[in-house]
């Protein structure tokens, strides 16, 4: 006994300190406590958790007893926890920064991050009048009430806010100035006490200031109204400029008139205090009977939370007039028709043909009018202050259009021309003639008047057959373009009629030229008031054609004709049906058994081929078709109804194999598991309980039985896939079956056959039992040595179990678990346990529709004991091994709620707690995956979502892991985000993505399947470069390639050899800058050359350098003069050659053949300097291989 409880006393305190830094699979919890030293309320105080990109990931409030909280961590990686208490208190530190990895961290470690609170505040905001917000840059003083001594001082931010920092107990007030704006409210008293004191929104701006000014000329102009207006701004709320009207003002619809200030003898204008909202300001200066363009006309503003400037004057232009332009004479208004000054176009006419010139001044000016289908003459006119309205300018010709359709002249004609003619004639103008364009189309300008026209024939073509309808067309022009005047060709109509079995339904024939590459047309049939089927073919050129009936279905006598048309329409066209097409598609040589339904004598039957077959029935009906095959086809019968014909297809789609189990003795629980590799995650299928070969029925026989004696076969068949492979097992409650399992895959379009033959042995068992008597604990049995093929059974409510059958030769390892118990086995007896029960708590999280809610973040702590867990598929999670006393739970789980939010509870010996949490989904998830171009997951990658619209305060973020995957949590319901690759220092490697970004909608669900390609940065520079010049020289050239800091040492270099192209070794892309030189082993004293460089700046994928190098003999008489110096040892040499030849002929023939090969020009070859020796790009060595051998040829020709 003694032993007994030293082994649960030291078990319970293994699981506690285990506990205590236990965390959930794939959830990592941050936790700690908000302290202070003077009474808090702890319930006010939020700590939040941000990626180190400065997005929320999480928050949570303290508990209100001790301030302990909890954040559960989703992804790994870098973070801040951040207390935020209510403003004006003040913390230390105020926040932490942490690297989760899972191991070194403080909250992978289970340590506890502390905030110490350190003081109080006072907070405000100033507003701005009708809004709930103001400026920033207000200056807020803080004084005692008693004395007004000053305290602090501080300064708004952007919306108005202000905050006072380590405020002691007392009253005070609170002052607020501006150099410039005007306040409402100025003063306003706070009190601090055990907590922030609030000075509320009661200081209040009165509005900004909106500044201009006007000039003339570069000169100012006083005495210019400015009337503000707006649509929003109530005016009784601006006192700060006059009200009132101004005569003559403009009134503008659906706005008011707030106020108006006039321009001082400066030029300048100021609206005092104008509060926040939308305007117009319109300038407004007029004399007697003219008004006076100040530009702008009119300028919309808003005023935010700061003053208003206008940078550009506003300025006067000139004097408005006004004209029309008329269809005619007291006619109608031409509307958007250009209106042209002096070649300039300066307005265009409104609906009624009115329009306006601005910023004009006293001359004469030549008026055009300019309109797409309407055309009018230049008019001269004056124009002057003293007389503002314009001379009406009316039409002096319209236009007439229309079009002639010649589609293809008559066989014979040659090409169509051109252009056609077209004549126009009337008593007023006489006969005009144009010619149409490429399309046929044709305009004339035309006064008012009644006009006839027609289209010119050739005689040839007249001849010849050509028509064109009508001949002559009057019409009359009035005050209006025309544009509906047509000429068309006479084209012929084809017909005839279809004579079907039992009726022809919708049928379509085509028509198709001989002769001619004319296009293919095709009509559909329909019945005439008789029932007869027609069908019709209109727009026919003369000439040959075939009209073919297009149906797959049916057999006809003929199924296409030969026509001719000549000058008149065919209309006597006749096709008949002979019978019905069946087309059959087979998978496999089948017979095929056939009947009619409605004549049972009509039976018969094919052997048919895998593939096509057609054949022809003369008999319309429905056919019954049954396939006879070693195949299981999609149907066992199938029917071909002749009155929807269709393409008959058979498809196997199951073929037959066979099995068998052999045994010696007889069972009736043998089963046979087949295991598909169509379906690896569904259960296999289960055939059996088989029966043997010698099982005969029961028969009443009063004679002795005799025994029956083994083997005993076992057969079964099972219906599979082309290509499938199966996996073939068998169970029993008595036998063992070797071997455990048989594979087969089927193959090919011949029956698979028979599976290798299994058999049965039998098998040894094992019963366990618990005491006391304990149900669902899990047992486990293994055989000894091994962590394969494990056996795992639970006890009953007895505790006892069963497990077999077993290999008898097999020695086997039994243990046994249960949370909340510590079991021990019986010595001496295999497969029993003793259980000790500890106290637990039990917990069951279900969500609004009462399903059990897994994946929750349970926090538990009480004493020394701390454990978060996560709740199981069924929404349940047990804390085990809990010593007595109370504890605290919490749940937590981003994207839900939950009630209760945290309890108390307390745990007696041996109990069992129960606690039931209820939670509602308020938020949801986004999945998706980042891949490279070619497929490959893209991992350490960011991705934000953005909140759009009336969500756009919503930010959310995740990295990819390993294999590319994403989840983002916490989206909104009803929420539209922008989804993209996180821009800035997260993603630095990222150039770009596609999609840039895309638009989620997230309604009541989870997204999925939000897939992103990510393009890497290039970080790698490419230099080539070529020579312009003499190729006789190119191999005395090299290139060399400097740092610009370091012009002495060449980082890499190129000797050119026989090709003008080179490669320089690529660089990485550093922004540093580097220079690429040209040198030559020329004599200077015998060639004229110059050598460049260029310099370039190491920033981008590729740069090409052009060398131009043309070296210039020097003059020959310099080199006579210096070579005059080598006659003498020349002569002396060539003696001594003569005498002694034979020698030294041989001699010289070698060292001419050695040096002929050593100049023999390959490719370049590239000289590294540098200490990285870069390797030429594969790509770049086989182009300059290919150029110098393209070199050599050219060479050799």
């Amino acid at each position: 006994m003694l032993n007994n409880c030293s082994l649960f006393g030291a078990i319970f305190a293994l699981l506690s300190a285990l506990s205590c830094c236990s965390l959930a699979q794939d959830i990592i919890g941050c936790g700690g406590f908000v302290k202070s030293e003077v009474e808090i309320v702890f319930s006010l105080i939020e700590v939040k958790l941000y990626t180190r990109q400065g997005s929320l990931k999480y928050q949570t409030d303290c508990a209100p007893n001790n301030g302990y909280y909890m954040i559960p961590v989703y992804d790994k990686g870098d973070y801040t926890i951040r207390v935020e208490p209510p403003p004006g208190w003040t913390f230390e530190p105020q926040s932490v920064e942490l690297h989760i990895d899972g191991q070194n961290d403080l909250c992978s470690k289970g340590e506890d991050i502390n905030f110490q609170f350190t003081g109080f505040g006072v907070i405000g905001k100033v507003i701005s009048q009708g809004q709930s917000s103001g400026p920033a840059g207000v200056t807020l003083t803080l004084k005692k009430l008693v004395g007004e001594e000053t305290v602090k001082s501080t300064t708004s931010v952007d919306d108005g806010a202000f905050t006072f920092e380590r405020v002691l107990p007392g009253e005070y007030f609170i002052e607020a100035s501006h150099s410039v704006w005007k306040f409402e409210k100025s003063m306003v008293q706070v009190k601090v006490g055990r907590e922030t004191g609030d000075a509320g929104s009661d200081l209040k701006l009165m509005g900004y200031d909106v500044q201009g000014s006007v000039l003339s000329e570069g000169e100012p102009v006083a005495g210019v109204y400015f009337l503000l207006f707006s649509s929003t701004v109530n005016p009784k709320i601006v006192k700060s400029c006059e009200q009132g009207d101004v005569a003559g003002m403009p009134h503008r619809e659906g706005e008011f008139m707030i106020c108006f200030v006039k321009s001082q003898k400066d030029g300048s204008f100021i609206f005092p205090a104008i509060p926040t909202g939308s305007y117009t300001l319109v300038p407004f200066y007029r004399g007697d009977n003219i008004f006076f363009d100040v530009q702008p006309q009119q300028l919309s503003f808003s005023v935010e939370q700061d003053s208003v400037l206008f940078k550009e004057p506003f300025v006067v232009a000139g004097f408005t007039v006004n004209g029309r332009v008329l269809t005619s004479p007291n006619g109608q208004g031409v509307a958007s028709a250009r209106v042209l000054v002096n070649g300039h176009e300066q307005a265009v006419t409104s609906a009624d043909g009115t329009y306006r010139l601005d910023s004009m001044r006293p001359e004469t000016y030549t008026i055009e009018v300019q309109s797409e289908l309407i055309f009018f003459d230049p008019v001269e006119v004056k124009i002057s202050p003293s007389a503002p309205q314009l001379p009406d300018v009316t039409a002096s010709r319209f236009s007439v259009c229309g079009h002639v359709i010649i589609d293809r002249l008559p066989e014979g004609m040659g090409h169509s021309t051109q252009s056609r003619k077209v004549q126009v004639e009337s008593a007023k103008t006489g006969i005009i003639t144009t010619g149409t364009d490429g399309e046929g189309n044709f305009c004339f300008r035309l006064p008012a008047g009644t006009y006839a026209i027609k289209v010119m024939l050739s005689s040839a073509e007249e001849k010849a057959g050509l028509r064109v309808a009508p001949d002559v067309i009057d019409f009359t022009v009035k005050d209006q373009p025309l544009d509906h005047i047509k000429f068309s060709q006479f084209r012929a109509t084809v017909s005839g009629s279809v004579e079907c079995t039992e009726g022809c339904g919708s049928l379509h024939l085509s028509i198709t030229s001989l002769g001619r590459s004319e296009e293919r047309r095709v009509v559909m049939t329909s019945e005439d008031e008789n029932g007869k089927t027609k069908f019709s073919f209109d727009n026919i050129m003369p000439g040959k054609y075939k009209v073919n009936l297009m149906n797959e279905e049916w057999c006809w006598e003929e199924k296409a004709k030969d026509i001719e048309v000549v000058d008149q329409n065919l209309n006597a066209i006749l096709f008949r049906q002979s019978g019905y097409i069946l087309s059959c598609h087979l998978s496999h040589d089948i017979t095929l058994n056939f009947a009619q339904e409605s004549k049972p004598g009509n039976v018969g039957s094919f052997n048919l081929t895998k593939g096509v077959n057609k054949f022809c029935l003369k008999e319309p009906g429905v056919y019954k078709l049954t396939p006879v095959s070693c195949h299981q086809f999609e149907q066992e019968t199938y029917a071909y109804d002749t009155v929807h014909p269709s393409q008959l297809s058979m498809n196997a789609v199951r073929h037959r194999v066979e099995g068998r189990i052999v045994t010696q003795e007889s069972a009736s629980s043998i089963m046979v598991s087949v295991k598909s590799s169509l379906s690896p995650d569904l259960p296999p299928s289960v055939i059996g309980p088989l029966k043997s070969d010698k099982d005969v029925p029961a028969i009443k026989d009063p004679k002795p039985k005799t025994p029956v004696s083994g083997p005993f076969t076992y057969k079964y068949l099972y219906w599979a896939k082309i290509g499938e492979k199966l996996e073939v097992s068998a169970s029993s409650k008595e036998l063992l079956f070797y071997p455990e399992t048989v594979e087969m895959t089927i193959m090919g379009d011949a029956c698979p056959g028979d599976v290798d033959e299994i058999i049965g042995k039998r098998g040894v068992f094992i019963d366990g039992l618990v005491t006391p008597a304990l149900a669902d604990v899990a047992v486990t049995i293994a055989a000894k040595g091994s962590e394969d093929n494990k056996i795992e059974v639970t006890s009953d409510a007895k505790g006892s179990y069963r497990v077999g059958p077993l290999h008898s030769h097999t020695e086997y390892d039994v243990s046994a678990v249960k949370e909340g118990y510590v079991l021990t086995a019986i010595e001496g007896k295999q497969g029993q346990f003793r259980a000790f029960k500890l106290g637990q708590i039990s917990v069951t999280v279900t969500d609004q529709a009462g399903q059990p809610l897994p994946g929750v973040l349970l926090s538990l702590s009480g004493g020394n004991y701390r454990s978060n867990q996560v709740t199981s598929d069924q929404g349940a999670m047990t804390f085990s091994s809990l010593s007595p006393g109370q504890y605290f739970l919490r749940p937590m789980m981003k994207e839900y709620s939950f009630e209760p939010t945290s309890q108390m509870t307390e745990v007696l010996e041996g109990t069992t707690g129960s606690i039931a949490i209820s939670g509602v989904r308020v938020a949801f998830s986004c999945y998706g995956s980042v891949t490279s171009l070619n497929g490959e997951p893209e991992a350490g990658v960011y991705v934000e979502v953005v909140g759009l619209h009336k969500c756009s305060s919503s930010q959310e973020e995740s990295k990819t892991e390993p294999d590319g995957s994403f989840r983002i949590r916490g989206l909104q319901p009803n929420c539209a985000y922008n989804i993209r690759l996180k821009a800035g220092e997260a993603n630095q490697h990222i150039e770009r993505s596609v999609p840039k970004s895309r638009i989620l909608h997230v309604k009541n669900e989870d997204m999925t399947d939000v897939h992103m390609i990510a393009f890497r940065r290039m970080n790698q520079l490419d230099l080539s470069g070529n020579i312009i010049g003499s190729e006789q020289h190119l191999n005395t050239l090299k290139v060399h390639l400097y740092r610009e800091s370091n012009p002495d040492a060449p980082i890499h270099t190129v000797s050119l050899g026989s090709t003008n192209f080179f490669y320089l070794p690529s660089l990485t892309v550093d922004n540093q800058n580097y220079v690429v030189r040209l040198d030559s082993t020329l004599q200077r004293s015998a060639y004229e050359y110059n050598l460049s460089e260029f310099t370039f700046t190491a920033n981008t994928t590729y740069q090409h350098f052009t060398f131009e190098f043309s070296p210039q003999r020097k003059p020959i008489e310099q080199e006579l003069s210096q070579s005059s110096f080598l006659v003498l040892p020349i002569t002396l040499l060539v003696i001594f050659i003569s005498y002694n030849y034979q020698k030294i002929l041989p001699m010289f023939s070698q060292s001419a053949a050695s040096l002929q090969s050593l100049m023999s020009p390959s490719k370049p070859s590239t000289v590294h300097q540098s200490s990285n020796q870069d390797q030429y790009d594969a790509d770049f060595i086989a182009e300059l291989t290919s150029v110098s051998k393209k070199k050599g040829k050219v060479r050799k020709a």
